[in-house]
Parts: C-alpha cells; structure tokens; sequence
C-alpha cells in the first residue's frame, strides 16, 4: 500500500526510531512491543538480509538505502509486497536483536505479528488476496480487533515481565497451515 521506499522507511526506519528512543528512556518495568506481522514470518531465510540487519544501529542511512535495494528487486508490481515482508522480518529480528539492551535496564521489547484481522486496512489486504490466507488457517475467520488488542496490552504490562526478545505470532493457526505449497501457491496466485 505504498511504494517500496515508503514501506521501508515507516515500516523498518520507524522501528528503528521508535525501539531506539523507547530505550533512551526505558528503565525498570518498562516494555516496548513493536508489531510486526505474518508477513514477516513468510520471508525465505535465504532471503533475509542478515549483513544489512545489522546497519540498523550503526549506520541508519545505508541500512535504508540496501534495504529499499533489496526489497526492489524482480518485477516492479512485487516491490511493495518484498518491502513489506522484509521490513515487517527485520521488525522481528531488531525487536530480539535488542532484547540484551533493553534487558540492562530491567527493560522489556518483543514483537507481536498479527495475521488477518478484520479492521479497515484488513479488509483492503483482503481485496488484494489476503482473504486466500483464510484457506490454510486453522480458525477459518479474521481475527477480531479485541483480540490482538488483549494481547498486546497483555504483553505491555506487568504479568510477563520475563518475556522478552522474542516474537508472539498471533494468525489464526494460519502458518502453521501454510507450508511450503501454501506459500508457493500463494506467490503464484494460484
């Protein structure tokens, strides 16, 4: 919903920003939950940029640049989706990256990825083929707002306050369905 460079720069850039000055002023008890997505989980391992993951915290403006590279690479109308699924991946990947951080502060962050839930921009990732997503879930419905919403209030309080580092994949049963035909199906738009 936006060219690769936009997904990108809010997607990925933004965690950056937002992970970074949350720490600045984490201290004891405090938790950030960044949200990522399914999206994220779908990305192939080959095709995870580990080398430039790590420019994230050392050098913002190259890291951008290598992942808006990586993320327009084959035919122009997959860059939006690449983009998406690469920068809601590295939203993953930083949110563990930076556990040990947040940690030395008595501090908290994880990642929550949502799968299809039925809110507005849900309904307009399903005009564009989500809705197939649905097929290989184990729940066969959209999740409702309510739900995701109790998770991440629940992991952005007290009561898990050893959970840390980690991604909380909340999709219906939806990848755990998919498989590799499925995701290949999906690809092609079979």
């Amino acid at each position: 919903m936006g060219s690769a460079e936009k997904i990108i720069k809010i997607n990925a850039v933004g965690t950056i920003n937002i992970t970074e000055a949350s720490l600045a002023a984490a201290g004891e008890g405090f938790a950030l939950v960044n949200v990522a997505s399914i999206a994220g989980h779908m990305l192939p391992s080959v095709m995870v940029p580990r080398r430039t993951y790590r420019l994230a915290t050392r050098d913002v403006e190259e890291f951008t640049r290598k992942m808006i590279a990586n993320a327009s690479r084959g035919p122009a109308r997959m860059h939006p989706g690449s983009a998406y699924s690469l920068s809601k991946n590295f939203v993953i990947r930083h949110s563990a990256d930076r556990a040990g951080a947040f940690g030395a502060r008595g501090a908290r962050i994880l990642s929550v990825s949502p799968g299809s839930f039925d809110t507005e921009m849900g309904r307009l990732e399903e005009k564009s083929g989500s809705a197939r997503l649905l097929e290989f879930a184990a729940l066969k419905r959209f999740g409702r707002p309510d739900e995701i919403a109790e998770l991440l209030a629940f992991c952005a309080g007290d009561k898990p306050g050893y959970l840390t580092g980690t991604d909380i994949l909340c999709d219906g049963g939806t990848k755990a369905g998919l498989g590799i035909r499925g995701m290949l199906a999906m690809t092609r738009g079979a």
